[in-house]
Parts: C-alpha cells; sequence; structure tokens
C-alpha cells in the first residue's frame, strides 16, 4: 500500500493529539531536504511542508497499526 498524506488534523485525531501540538512539534523537527523542500520525521511520522500546509504520512509499521 503506497502511503498517502494527510492533513495535520486527520493526523493528530490518529495520534491522539491536538492539532496545534502536533504541528508545533513538526515546527521544531523541520529541516530542509535535499531538494530544497522542508520536511519533520517524528517516531515514523514524516511531514513535509506543501505551501504554508504541512502534510503527514505514516510509516509501514503505523499503517500496520491502522490495518489490525
Amino acid at each position: 500500500m503506497k502511503p498517502r498524506w494527510v492533513s495535520v488534523a486527520a493526523a493528530a485525531d490518529f495520534l491522539g493529539l491536538g492539532a496545534a501540538a502536533l504541528r508545533r512539534t513538526l515546527e521544531r523537527r523541520a529541516t530542509r531536504v535535499s531538494d530544497g523542500g522542508v520536511e519533520a520525521n517524528v517516531d515514523g511520522v514524516r511531514a513535509r511542508k506543501f505551501g504554508r500546509l504541512w502534510r503527514v504520512q505514516f510509516s509501514e509499521s503505523w499503517q500496520a497499526e491502522v490495518s489490525r
């Protein structure tokens, strides 16, 4: 299954966090990547900024949790 991008609100809901708390965590962990984009990686959760919005992908282990 190809990972899909979800909104910060949807990802925060899945993780049991507030959207603002997740967004702050992503901002603190943000780094510039080789293609010029901005990404953050936190415990198997990958986020990337598209314009001014963050989009989130979950690693395969997180997706396996959803399938159970």
